[in-house]
């Protein structure tokens, strides 16, 4: 059962240093906050070295022909984005739909930082930046 909440991220724009998604997020228990025209005003820029690489095991399988077959496993890594943030390599420019924000000094969306994790746990998988990342809670 849905709880009503989420944020969509788009890439804009990328080069070989940086790249950037507009965001934009919605809460539909709460009217002021239901975004009802999909507004995407919020910003998240990051360094290309923040993207991680997810560890790789290989193994050896016998298949049922009495071959050999190597196997691959692509294992993600959880990506340490807090400290990212902190040190300025993640910048986050919160939406204008957001409805809580981090306890800490910095007062980001939590939103933009569950797009993040989503954000680098597909390019681990799919092993390139998405063009889109959708997350409905």
């Amino acid at each position: 059962m849905s709880i009503g909440i989420g944020a969509h991220a788009n890439l804009i724009a990328e080069d070989k240093n940086t790249v950037m998604y507009e965001y934009g997020s919605y809460n539909l228990n709460d009217p002021q906050f239901r975004n009802e025209n999909h507004l995407l005003d919020g910003f998240i820029t990051m360094q290309r070295t923040c993207f991680g690489e997810p560890e790789i095991h290989e193994k050896v399988k016998k298949m049922p022909s009495g071959k050999k077959k190597l196997v691959i496993k692509r294992i993600p890594v959880d990506v340490e984005y807090g400290e990212m943030i902190l040190d300025g390599r993640i910048v986050v420019e919160n939406c204008s739909n957001t409805w809580r924000m981090t306890e800490n000094e910095l007062h980001l969306d939590v939103m933009a930082l569950r797009l993040l994790f989503k954000i680098f746990r597909s390019y681990q998988e799919e092993r390139t930046i998405p063009k889109v990342i959708s997350l409905n809670v």
